[in-house]
C-alpha cells in the first residue's frame, strides 16, 4: 500500500472528511474576457483598446478645416507567464475501501491548490496598483495607517473617493480585497452590509459597503510584520485581468502498479491592466482597547 497505508484502518467510514479550505477571490473579481485559445505557458493575450479622443474648438463661420484624428491602438498585453501542476497516486485499494467520493475529494483539493496560487498572483500586484489611498510601502516594510472600528469606513470611503476621482464605473463591479482582521474592524463598527445578495455569501463574499464588493481573503499580501500589515487592494471588474487554462489532465494506469496516476497542468497569466482605476490600501492593525 505504500504512502497509502495509513488510510486503511480496520473500518472505513462511509464518508470522507472534507478538506477545511480558505476563501478563494481572484476569479470572481477579475475580468477573464480575454482568454481566448489559450494553449501553453508563453503564449500571449492581445487586448485590444482605443486611445483617447481629441476634442478642439469649433467656431461657425471660421472653422472650415477639420483633420480626422487616427484613432489609436492602445494595445496591452496578457503574458501566460505562469504554469503549476499537481500529480499523484489513486490506489485501487484505498479507492476501493473508502466508500466516499475519494476521486472526487482529491480532484477538489487539487483544484482548490491551483486557484489558491492564482489567488497569491493576484494579491501580489498591488505593486502595479497607481491609486494609494493610505500609508506607504518600502521593500517589504509597510508604514500603514492605524485601522481601528471608530476609522474603518473612513478609510473604505477614501478608496471608494480615490476610484471616483479617476472616473472608475460605479456600475456594482467595484471590489475590495480584505484580510480577516479587516473584516473584524467592520464588525466592530457594527456596519451593516447589503443583504440584497445573500445567496452570494460564498468564497469570502461579505456584502456590499460604499459601492464595494468585499472579499476576505487569507492570501492578501502582508509586510513585515506579517500579522499586522496587510495591502488591501481595490478596484472594478475591468482593473485586473486573468487568463487561465488546464491545458492538460491525464488518468495514466501503470501496468507494473495497482493504481492511477492523476496529473495536471494549469497555465495562467493575470495582470493590472488598469493602473490609474486600481488601488491599494496599506492597513495596519490596531488592537481595539477593552
Amino acid at each position: 500500500m505504500g504512502d497509502l497505508a495509513h488510510f486503511v484502518p480496520e473500518i472505513w467510514s462511509s464518508e470522507i472528511l472534507a478538506s477545511l479550505l480558505d476563501d478563494l477571490v481572484a476569479e470572481q473579481i477579475c475580468n477573464t474576457d480575454y482568454e481566448g485559445e489559450i494553449r501553453a505557458q508563453g503564449d500571449v493575450v492581445k487586448i485590444n483598446e482605443i486611445g483617447d479622443i481629441t476634442v478642439s474648438d469649433y467656431t461657425a463661420g471660421t472653422t472650415s478645416a477639420m483633420t480626422p484624428q487616427k484613432l489609436n491602438d492602445a494595445q496591452k498585453e496578457l503574458r501566460i507567464d505562469k504554469a503549476k501542476y499537481f500529480n499523484f497516486w489513486v490506489d485501487d485499494v484505498a479507492k476501493a475501501q473508502a466508500k466516499g467520493d475519494y476521486m472526487g475529494e482529491a480532484m477538489r483539493k487539487a483544484t482548490h491548490a491551483l486557484a489558491k496560487e492564482v489567488d497569491k498572483s493576484f494579491a501580489a500586484l498591488y505593486t502595479q496598483c497607481g491609486l494609494v489611498a493610505g500609508g506607504s510601502i518600502s521593500g517589504s516594510t509597510i508604514t500603514g495607517v492605524d485601522i481601528t472600528s471608530t476609522n474603518v469606513m473612513k478609510y473604505i470611503s477614501i478608496c471608494a473617493q480615490k476610484l471616483d476621482e479617476a472616473n472608475c464605473p460605479d456600475d456594482g463591479t467595484r471590489w475590495m480585497i480584505v484580510p480577516p482582521w479587516f473584516d473584524q474592524k467592520i464588525k466592530l463598527a457594527k456596519i451593516v452590509l447589503d443583504t440584497n445578495n445573500s445567496a452570494l455569501f460564498n468564497n469570502g463574499f461579505l456584502g456590499n459597503f460604499y459601492g464595494f464588493n468585499i472579499f476576505k481573503s487569507n492570501n492578501v499580501t502582508n509586510g513585515t510584520p506579517a500579522a499586522d500589515d496587510a495591502c488591501i487592494m481595490f478596484g472594478y471588474r475591468g482593473s485586473v485581468s486573468m487568463a487561465r487554462q488546464l491545458t492538460n489532465l491525464e488518468a495514466v494506469r501503470p501496468s507494473f502498479y495497482f493504481k492511477d496516476l492523476v496529473k495536471g497542468l494549469f497555465v495562467y497569466g493575470i495582470k493590472v491592466v488598469r493602473p490609474n482605476q486600481t488601488g491599494v490600501l496599506y492597513a495596519d492593525y490596531t488592537a481595539e482597547s477593552s
